[in-house]
């Protein structure tokens, strides 16, 4: 019997996830390393983006999901996505409600916040949670009418990480609560 046949499931999605995520840790220092930190912030956030959509198909086509309807579909599915991609305790988020079109999003614990304050490039390093959540969004069927400006880690940095979100309407423009 091979060392890997006698892993739980489980001990094998931990070793894919940590393995991917240590994977993504060295390929950004080694692109700040070779063209800046700014390079390696907007290629970091336009591959966060792009790799939302491609995880959000690949469960979509895996689990049988259907495009989102509303506001309800949508957390459900962001639910889906994050017990895969970024289970808990890795990442803790709070989604409320405010109308039919319009949530708030706050981030209270982020992996990539405490390795980025334990590198400590909290000063320097664009958050991109809010890019892989509008890539989740836009595959869902249902898209943000904002983009995300580039923001510092809050959370590496002691403060808050929280945003409000809204859907697009049919024009691309805020939807109406």
């Amino acid at each position: 019997m091979t060392a890997s046949a006698s892993l739980t499931q489980a001990q094998r999605e931990e070793l894919l996830l940590s393995g991917w995520y240590s994977h993504d840790a060295r390929w950004f220092n080694a692109v700040a390393e070779e063209f800046g930190m700014e390079a390696a912030n907007r290629l970091n956030r336009r591959a966060a983006h792009a790799i939302a959509g491609v995880e959000a198909h690949r469960l979509m086509k895996a689990s049988g999901i259907q495009p989102a309807r509303g506001l309800d579909d949508v957390f459900a599915f962001i639910d889906h996505l994050r017990d895969i991609y970024a289970p808990s305790p890795l990442t803790e988020m709070e989604v409320t409600p405010i109308d039919g079109c319009t949530y708030e999003v706050e981030v209270t614990k982020c992996f990539v916040a405490a390795n980025i304050a334990r590198a400590g490039i909290a000063d320097v390093y664009e958050c991109a949670v809010f890019d892989r959540l509008h890539g989740w969004h836009e595959a869902a069927g249902l898209p943000l009418a904002q983009e995300f400006p580039a923001i510092r880690c809050p959370l590496a940095s002691g403060g808050r990480c929280r945003q409000l979100l809204r859907l697009a309407g049919e024009n691309g423009e805020a939807r109406d609560g």
